[in-house]
Parts: structure tokens; C-alpha cells; sequence
């Protein structure tokens, strides 16, 4: 576990304990330039926070899965990690996390349609109706230490800023150098698979599907795919987001390692 502090910017808080050092280095540099030349600064925060600003925002913000739910999905900071995005007002335009589940002796698709990726008890907490049916091919291969990240959000007055192509990465690296999983996964809605977003955010798998039924997220059924990179596949995507010229490399966050 890290320790964390709040609202001051991530680079504070970044220790890179696994992978390519020079990349991540590079990568959080480059990532938080290009926040701040949009007006913006990136933070850690507690994650009884996202929730109150998934709720805040319930008019261009879909409740959060229970995966990424404090006060009834089992995520803790033991588990996770959230990031906000914030003007210089304070406003929070943006929002990620990432959750790490242990696998072993499983495998995504069994956790996943027993709902226990969403709930401790399932049984006893799950919503009438509720389920999910998990269709893609890998979700039954897909086992050991594994990355789900999501709570993916934009606020409507930032959705042309390229904060796609920023945030996403900045959250899977971040993953990457805590816990080093060999796959990083997520679940993407058809409309936004549709529109090309996952190989924009680093994902080079959709499988179909993983249909949400009479989930919190939404009433009815939510057509979904399963989204997945592994380890080399991050590695390439972030190398190739590197521009040539992205070579200073924040000496303090390069050498805040294990």
C-alpha cells in the first residue's frame, strides 16, 4: 500500500516500484504537462470522494460499477486507487481508478457473472434481477493478479480536450508500477466501443460481450464489451504516446523507487 496525500498533484505521490523506470518517468511528466497546459491539475484522492463526485455529477456521469463503489462494492485503499482532475477553482472535471483483484484459483468470468467482482456478498447484496452475462472468450482464460480499471469520467466542458488520450494512460501506468499485472482490463458500453475509444486508451482486445442486466449502472441491459491489454501491450502503447522530444525526465520521480 502507498501512502497518499491529497490535493497536492500526483507527481507527489508517485513511487515507481516495478517496470521500465525511464518510460514511467517520462510518462508522468509528460502526462502532467500536458494537464497543466490545459489549466489542469491531477490529484489522488480519497475514494469516499469519487463517489460523492460520481453522485454530484449524475447528469453526464452514470452511477459508479460497485466495483469502484466505497460503501458497498469492497473497494478500499488496500485495493485502489482514484484520480480527479481539478481547475484552478477547485471544480473536478475528471475522474479514473483502478482496482487490483487476485484471481488466482478463478477467473474473471466466473467472478464476474457470481458477482463477487462486485460484491462481498453477493447473495445478500445484489439488486433484484442483477446479473451479468460474460460471453467474451479470454474472461474464462483470465486468472491471477489482474487490473480492473474504470470509473472513467469527463465533465461535459472538458470533452474536447484530449483528456482521452492523457488520463487513461497516466492511470494505467500508475497501476502498472503499484501491483504489475500482467492484464489490465475494463468494460466498455457498444456506443463507446463504437466510436474507437479502446485502442485510444490503450486497450489492443475487445471481446463481445459482457451484458450488464438490472446493474446499478443502469436499468435494463447494458451491452458491453470486455476491453484488455497485457503488460508488453502497455508498455508499447505508452512508449508510442512518447513524443521524441520527451526526453527530461523529473529526476525525483525517477528515482523514487523500491
Amino acid at each position: 500500500m502507498h501512502a497518499q496525500t491529497f490535493n497536492h498533484n500526483f507527481l507527489a505521490d508517485v513511487r515507481i516500484d516495478h517496470g521500465p523506470r525511464d518510460l514511467y518517468a517520462r510518462l508522468f511528466l509528460r502526462g502532467d504537462t500536458m494537464l497543466r497546459e490545459r489549466g489542469i491539475n491531477l490529484t489522488f484522492a480519497p475514494l469516499e470522494e469519487l463517489l460523492e463526485v460520481n453522485r454530484r455529477n449524475s447528469d453526464s456521469w452514470r452511477s459508479l460499477l460497485p466495483i469502484f463503489n466505497v460503501e458497498d462494492g469492497g473497494f478500499a485503499d488496500e485495493n485502489g486507487f482514484c484520480l480527479l482532475a481539478r481547475t484552478s477553482s477547485g471544480q473536478v472535471v475528471a475522474a479514473q481508478a483502478a482496482r487490483i483483484y487476485d484471481l488466482t484459483g478463478t477467473s474473471f468470468k466466473d467472478e464476474t457473472e457470481s458477482l463477487k467482482l462486485f460484491y462481498p456478498d453477493p447473495d445478500a447484496q445484489r439488486h433484484p434481477g442483477e446479473q451479468i452475462v460474460v460471453t467474451a472468450p479470454s474472461a474464462s482464460t483470465i486468472t491471477g493478479p489482474t487490473t480492473f480499471s474504470g470509473a472513467v469520467w469527463y465533465h461535459p466542458s472538458m470533452r474536447k480536450q484530449g483528456l482521452t488520450s492523457i488520463l487513461p494512460r497516466i492511470t494505467k501506468a500508475l497501476s502498472q508500477t503499484r501491483w504489475d499485472t500482467d492484464i489490465t482490463l475494463s468494460f466498455m458500453a457498444e456506443e463507446v466501443v463504437k466510436a474507437g475509444t479502446a485502442p485510444r486508451t490503450g486497450y489492443a482486445h475487445v471481446e463481445w460481450a459482457i451484458d450488464l442486466i438490472e446493474t446499478p449502472v443502469s436499468p435494463g441491459t447494458v451491452h458491453s464489451a470486455l476491453i484488455w491489454s497485457n503488460r508488453d501491450e502497455l508498455v508499447d502503447y505508452f512508449s508510442g504516446l512518447l513524443a521524441p522530444r520527451d526526453t527530461k525526465v523529473d529526476p525525483v520521480v525517477h528515482h523514487r523507487t523500491a
